[in-house]
């Protein structure tokens, strides 16, 4: 597989970043929608006669999710996420919905793939990375050099652990495990800017 553009979506409600990651063969995959309009989204990918295969989520809160039900009502899809962050997808406290007035469950009829360390979906491998939540992960591809960090890391600091199953400790060990990867791999985080690897070094020294 080999990738062809790595396409930044901006959801206005949340400041979050939703990626459309689209491959030679016009198949696309979507990271994280975390918007409550999709529409620029689904258009985009009805306009270009993209093929979308999957959702993949970086950790269960609902800046990350709340996009879920535009996108399948669009095409019903397999949503992958980290198998200890499985019960955010259907409880509002952990997902820190209710604590924005959305109060947001997903529907059991949606189809939610767990996954683990070393799992390949769409040509990324999942880096498991705890610590904003229990169940955090990364999507990384070595071959092309880009990372999806979710809210593990963003460009020169890192992602809050007070939140529920947050741990300060586990996320310190999780960055460290970023940092060893190859220095020009481009991080594509869960809000902000792009950075490298090698940016980022100078600040994630525990």
């Amino acid at each position: 597989m080999v990738i062809l553009e790595v396409k930044l979506f901006v959801n206005m409600e949340t400041q979050g970043n939703t990626y459309l990651i689209i491959d030679e063969k016009k198949n696309c995959c979507i990271v994280d929608p975390g918007g409550l309009k999709m529409k620029e989204l689904t258009s985009y990918i009805k306009e270009n006669e993209l093929n979308l295969e999957c959702i993949l989520l970086t950790h269960g809160h609902y800046d990350h999710i709340i996009g879920i039900p535009r996108i399948e009502e669009y095409k019903k899809v397999p949503v992958y996420i980290g198998e200890n962050d499985v019960e955010f997808l259907y409880d509002s406290t952990l997902s820190l919905s209710l604590w924005s007035d959305l109060d947001f469950n997903l529907s059991k009829n949606v189809e939610v793939i767990k996954v683990k360390e070393g799992d390949i979906i769409f040509g990324m491998e999942v880096v498991e990375t705890p610590g904003h939540t229990q169940g955090g992960v990364c999507y990384l591809n070595r071959e092309e050099k880009f990372l999806f960090s979710g809210d593990t890391i963003f460009k020169m600091t890192y992602g809050r652990t007070d939140f529920p199953t947050g741990s300060l400790a586990a996320l310190r060990a999780s960055i460290g495990k970023i940092m060893k990867l190859d220095g020009e791999i481009v991080v594509y985080p869960g809000h902000g800017g792009e950075t490298k690897i090698s940016s980022e070094r100078a600040y994630h020294i525990f």
